[in-house]
């Protein structure tokens, strides 16, 4: 019994002589004084609810940080016993009851979360897409001579409310825009902006010009100073109106109008350059006297194949940075790519009939869709003096433009009509080259209708060139093949 007392009494010398917080004397972790127990908490024992009482108690303030224990009172630690000093944030790190809860990270304003991003699932282009727009334009009169020039535009709009108090900051917008390239003699110009981020509703939008280093000033151009009224010059019927304010609607991007634009227009034409390909190869299928509903089936699939290159297409020759518009080069590329095994499918026509005829429907569809584009203000002409020019946007500026849609769709039928007289004349044994032909034809006059479009696509200065001299081959050789009597 004597032997356990005095045990007892050493337990509680040592347990005093390491002080309520593990101090030095004691170690955190199992330290000389404490041997191979470790600390209290390493060893299960209760932990006083409040470790800096006996330091209140003297009346020193503890000064709770990241859940450490102050020193300011504490026995400084002896210079023999470095470790257990530095040991000491780890056993304050194992009481849970004086460390504060984890705080949440802060991310700066308009920086997203990863967890932010990782439940935005839509795309960039598509909440875009969905996004309301106003899209306010001004009409300038650019004068008869002198050389191209820029105008800055200063765009002001207010949304109509009836309620009461300040507008927020999405009721009003103030926005400057510069367009390049004004080409005097181009008739009256409609200069857009697209106003994104604004909210919902009616609006009233005044646009006016603004002086700048290097920017020349021009005067409005209204219906009583246009000698051909409220319209812009034939063909086109789009009105002039008579100037600000002009009232605007938000709405989706398909829904905002653009003096010029009628964007539903596009896919109505691709839809019937669809139909009447389809059923010109029919027609030419069946007149030669071959099953021509196999052929259709096989075709359909060509399209789908078509529609997906033009859009892979699409967004590699604009870097993956945008997704909404289409690519012909990518469409005749898909489409010819599966067309060309047709003859591994067996559908029971000869390869030469079936390349002719595929290859008329194809650039027959190609030259129905494509003045769609006309109106949907894509791929459009440069701007010009001419008076064979017509008007029309590319829907940030309107003019009178070379109308590039137009004779590439002549272009495509031509081609298309080469190859199906070849097939009725020649006959269908003997018209595959017909084919080759006829697409090699349709590329190299496109290569020179590149140049004339105000935004040609992006390609290596040689890329024209080398694509217009293997076209070139490709159709010499074709028609070499269809003197020699064709396959």
């Amino acid at each position: 019994m004597a032997k356990s007392g005095s045990r007892k009494r050493a337990r509680s010398r040592a347990a005093a002589a390491a002080g309520p917080a593990g101090g030095p004397a004691g170690g955190p972790a199992g330290g000389p004084a404490g041997g191979p127990r470790g600390s209290q908490a390493a060893q299960g024992q209760a932990i006083p609810a409040d470790p800096a009482a006996p330091f209140r108690a003297k009346g020193t303030k503890a000064a709770v940080a990241a859940g450490t224990v102050p020193t300011a009172t504490a026995p400084p630690a002896p210079a023999a016993r470095p470790a257990a000093a530095a040991a000491r944030p780890a056993a304050a790190a194992t009481r849970p009851a004086t460390v504060p809860a984890r705080q949440p990270a802060t991310v700066p304003a308009g920086q997203p979360t990863g967890d932010a991003d990782a439940q935005d699932s839509e795309p960039d282009w598509a909440d875009r897409a969905l996004e309301k727009a106003v899209t306010p334009t001004y009409w300038l009169d650019p004068g008869e001579h002198g050389d191209p020039f820029s105008v800055t535009v200063r765009f002001s709009g207010r949304r109509q409310v009836d309620v009461p108090g300040k507008p927020g900051p999405d009721d009003s917008f103030t926005r400057e825009e510069t367009f390049e390239a004004i080409t005097p003699g181009s008739g009256p110009v409609a200069v857009t902006a697209e106003v994104r981020g604004i909210a919902p509703g009616d609006w009233t939008v005044t646009a006016r010009p603004v002086a700048r280093a290097g920017v020349r000033v021009v005067p409005a151009a209204t219906a009583a100073e246009d000698p051909r009224g409220r319209r812009v010059p034939w063909p086109r019927r789009v009105g002039v109106p008579d100037g600000p304010p002009v009232p605007a609607r938000a709405a989706l991007l398909p829904f905002a109008p653009i003096p010029g634009i009628t964007r539903f227009i596009y896919p109505a034409l691709v839809a019937a350059g669809v139909l009447a390909g389809l059923a010109l190869q029919s027609l030419l299928l069946a007149v030669a006297g071959f099953s021509w509903t196999a052929a259709l089936a096989y075709s359909l699939y060509a399209v789908a194949a078509g529609l997906a290159g033009a859009k892979a297409w699409y967004i590699v020759t604009h870097q993956w940075r945008k997704f909404d518009g289409w690519c012909v080069q990518g469409f005749v590329a898909g489409a010819a790519a599966l067309a060309a095994t047709a003859p591994a499918a067996g559908l029971g026509i000869p390869a030469g009939a079936y390349y002719a005829a595929a290859a008329a429907g194809l650039l027959t569809g190609m030259g129905t869709g494509r003045p769609g584009c006309f109106w949907a203000g894509c791929c459009a002409g440069r701007p010009t003096t001419s008076r064979r020019g017509i008007w029309s946007s590319d829907r940030r500026t309107g003019c009178r433009r070379v109308p590039v849609q137009f004779m590439e769709a002549a272009l495509a039928l031509a081609a298309g009509t080469l190859a199906a007289g070849a097939m009725l004349l020649a006959g269908p044994a003997r018209s595959g080259p017909a084919a080759i032909a006829a697409l090699a034809v349709y590329t190299l006059g496109r290569q020179f209708l590149l140049g004339l479009r105000a935004d040609p696509p992006r390609r290596s200065p040689r890329g024209g060139h080398v694509t217009a001299a293997i076209s070139a081959a490709v159709l010499i050789s074709g028609l070499a093949l269809l003197a020699a009597g064709g396959w």
